[in-house]
């Protein structure tokens, strides 16, 4: 292509034909610089499907790593979406077997999670021990749900200020699954001792054990047999 008697490119225009020959000539000039212009056509066809081909790969290695993104996110959600029905399906379950209102299972199963527990042995104390009636106060001056004492409730929660701050749902389970978890690790993860520790407090039955005293399990039992479907 000659432009006022110098050879050059000449601007593409829209149409087909020019747009072909403006291509053309690109390839043309690469090749000349490249020196692949020198090679036998063979030679240099194969080396353009060559670098053809490696750039074709490419391409399709970027795009089988954005699908590999895709998958790996939605396998994600799947594995969630799972953790949240399975977790669903049991709080149901519990509902059903202990009558546990759902509004104070939803706040325990985060405290037992937060304190390693085991969800249906709490459910089962918490029924036991209250009805899952959040004003319910024993005549040890034990308060609430969990029927916490508040001068145990000190101990965990330095902050209180009044035994009436124990009738609040939220607090008093999340008191009454604290306190479990410090008599768990005082019994070394025993939940027989830990439960029977709850309910006569741990000095009582640490007595009762130096004294080698017989330690009933009636309180124990309740809380393996309190569902309401067994």
């Amino acid at each position: 292509m000659v432009v006022n008697g110098k050879r050059g490119r000449r601007s593409p225009g829209w149409d087909s034909g020019s747009a072909l020959a403006f291509i053309d000539e690109v390839i043309r000039d690469v090749m000349r610089m490249t020196g692949l212009d020198r090679l036998h056509p063979r030679f240099w066809l194969a080396s353009v499907f060559a670098t053809a081909l490696v750039m074709g790969l490419a391409v399709q290695h970027q795009e089988i790593g954005r699908l590999q993104q895709r998958l790996d996110h939605q396998s994600e959600l799947l594995r969630l979406q799972s953790g949240v029905a399975a977790e669903a399906v049991t709080h149901l379950e519990l509902v059903r077997k202990y009558g546990i209102p759902y509004r104070y299972l939803e706040i325990l199963a985060e405290e037992v999670e937060a304190h390693r527990l085991d969800l249906e042995f709490m459910v089962a104390l918490m029924r036991v021990e209250s009805h899952y009636n959040p004003n319910a106060q024993s005549d040890k001056a034990a308060y609430g749900l969990m029927q916490v004492q508040f001068p145990t409730a000190l101990e965990i929660d330095p902050t209180l200020q009044s035994f009436w701050q124990l009738f609040d749902p939220e607090r008093n389970i999340r008191l009454g699954t604290a306190y479990f978890r410090n008599l768990l690790d005082r019994y070394e993860g025993d939940y027989r001792m830990a439960a029977l520790a709850y309910n006569r407090g741990p000095t009582r039955l640490d007595s009762q054990i130096l004294a080698e005293l017989g330690l009933s399990d009636s309180y124990y039992r309740k809380i393996r047999q309190a569902g309401v479907v067994n």
